[in-house]
C-alpha cells in the first residue's frame, strides 16, 4: 500500500513539473529582456527605438506593437542584434505596448514573448523638438530608446521628441504637417542642419529650409526656437567610416550658426568645442554625436532658455496644460 502511494506521489509530481515546464518545452532560448525606458520619459519619441539584451547565439528578433490592445505592426531587428527603430510615426493618441521574442530566419519562434512594455501617446504637448539623430537619441553606445542617449532627459522642461535620425532640414520640412501639427505644440524647437553641412550643403541652402520651417510655425500659431548645430570632429568621423564632405564644412557651419544666433536661436556649442573649434574627443563616441555628458550640457542649455523665455508655459508640467 505504501509503495502504491509513493508511486502515485512520484507520478503526480512528475506531471506537475511537466506542466510547469511545458511552456518552455518548445523554446530554445530564454525570454529576452527589454531595455527601453519609455516609461521613464516625459513623452515617448514619435519614432521609438526598441531595444533588448541580446541572448548568446541569437541573431533574429521579432517585435510586436499594440495600440489599445490591437496588434498594429510587426518588426524585425534590422539595425543591430539588440535594437530596431520604428520608421512609422506614432501620432494616434492612446495606450501602446510592445514585446519582443527570439525567432529564426523564417520567423519561427525560439523563445516566449517578453513582458509587455507600455507607453502612452498624448493628444497635445506644449514643447516639442523637430530634428535629427542628435535629438532623436543618436549614438553608437546607447540605443535611442534609453534615457542616457537623449538630451531631452536632462531638460527638466518636458519636450516631445519629434526628431528622426538621419534627417536633413529638407526632410524635416517635408514631414512638418504629418509629424508636428497633430501634437499642436505651442513652442517648437528646430534643431537640425548637421547632416546638411556634413553632406556638403551650403549654409544658404540650410537657412532657406530653416526659414521655411519657421514660416510654417508662424502660419500655425507655433513659436519657433532655432538651435545652433554642434561642432564635429573630422578625424574621429573619418576613422569610424562615417561620410563627411571634403568641402569646407567649418565655414558653412559658422555661417549657419551666425544666422541662427542673429535670429534669437539657442547657442549650444560653447562647452562642446576644443581649441580647434571641433567637437571635443571626450564628448563624442563617433565625432558626430555628443555623448551623455555632451547631451547633458545641451539639455540644460535648452532648459535654461525655455525657462527664461517661456516661464508662463511651464508654471505647470507641460502635459497638464490644456
Amino acid at each position: 500500500m505504501f509503495r502504491k502511494i509513493f508511486l502515485l506521489s512520484v507520478i503526480s509530481c512528475s506531471i506537475f513539473f511537466l506542466q510547469i515546464n511545458s511552456t518552455y518545452a518548445n523554446f530554445k532560448y530564454a525570454t529576452p529582456n527589454p531595455t527601453t525606458e519609455f516609461s521613464c520619459m516625459d513623452y515617448p519619441p514619435i519614432y521609438p527605438t526598441y531595444s533588448w539584451e541580446t541572448l548568446p547565439n541569437t541573431e533574429f528578433y521579432q517585435i510586436q506593437i499594440f495600440h489599445e490592445n490591437k496588434l498594429i505592426r510587426e518588426l524585425k531587428n534590422t539595425e543591430a542584434f539588440n535594437k530596431v527603430t520604428d520608421l512609422n510615426p506614432y501620432i494616434e493618441p492612446g495606450k501602446y505596448f510592445w514585446q519582443v521574442r527570439v525567432v529564426d530566419n523564417k520567423n519561427n519562434p525560439l523563445s516566449d514573448w517578453s513582458a509587455k512594455n507600455y507607453f502612452t501617446v498624448e493628444k497635445s504637448v506644449t514643447f516639442a523638438v523637430l530634428g535629427d539623430s542628435i535629438s532623436h537619441g543618436g549614438a553608437n553606445f546607447i540605443p535611442a530608446g534609453q534615457l542616457g542617449c537623449q538630451w531631452e532627459t536632462f531638460c527638466d522642461v518636458p519636450v516631445k521628441n519629434l526628431a528622426r535620425s538621419g534627417d536633413t532640414t529638407a526632410a524635416m520640412l517635408e514631414r512638418f504637417e504629418r509629424d508636428v501639427l497633430p501634437f499642436s505644440p505651442q513652442v517648437l524647437i528646430i534643431f537640425g542642419g548637421t547632416n546638411d553641412i556634413r553632406l556638403g550643403l551650403s549654409a544658404e541652402e540650410v537657412i532657406n529650409h530653416l526659414s521655411a520651417l519657421r514660416d510654417k510655425c508662424f502660419a500655425n500659431n507655433i513659436t519657433p526656437v532655432l538651435v545652433t548645430i554642434p561642432p564635429m570632429n573630422e578625424k574621429i568621423i573619418r576613422s569610424r567610416g562615417i561620410f563627411i564632405t571634403d568641402k569646407d564644412w567649418r565655414t558653412e557651419r559658422t555661417k549657419l550658426n551666425s544666422w541662427i544666433i542673429q535670429n534669437g536661436g539657442i547657442e549650444i556649442s560653447r562647452e562642446l568645442v576644443d581649441f580647434a573649434e571641433e567637437l571635443r574627443e571626450d564628448l563624442t563616441p563617433d565625432g558626430l554625436h555628443p555623448n551623455t555628458r555632451g547631451k547633458l550640457f545641451i539639455g540644460k542649455t535648452i532648459e535654461n532658455f525655455l525657462r527664461e523665455n517661456f516661464s508662463e508655459l511651464i508654471t505647470k508640467k507641460s502635459w497638464e496644460i490644456e
